[in-house]
């Protein structure tokens, strides 16, 4: 399996190592490295990418479903309170 292959099965800690290492390679690293690191990068950078998608949609439905709790329990007390 190569590299590339595996970005997908990497845990987010792991991909964002290997997203700063490949970054920083690209611009310090022997010619060799640099290579090796404009091949990954474009997938490391969309993998990066997606999860970061994922987890702010995550987080705004989390918001939205908080509000909507909050509205729930403000609405509730008012009713207890007019009664």
């Amino acid at each position: 399996m190569t590299l590339i292959e595996r970005i997908p099965l990497l845990d987010d800690r792991e991909l964002l190592t290997l997203l700063a290492n490949a970054r920083r390679l690209d611009v310090v690293g022997t010619p060799a490295q640099r290579t090796a690191a404009a091949e990954v990068l474009p997938v490391l950078e969309l993998e990066a990418s997606k999860r970061r998608q994922v987890n702010l949609e995550a987080a705004t439905r989390k918001r939205g479903a908080l509000a909507a709790a909050k509205r729930k329990a403000a609405a509730a007390a008012a009713a207890a309170k007019a009664a």
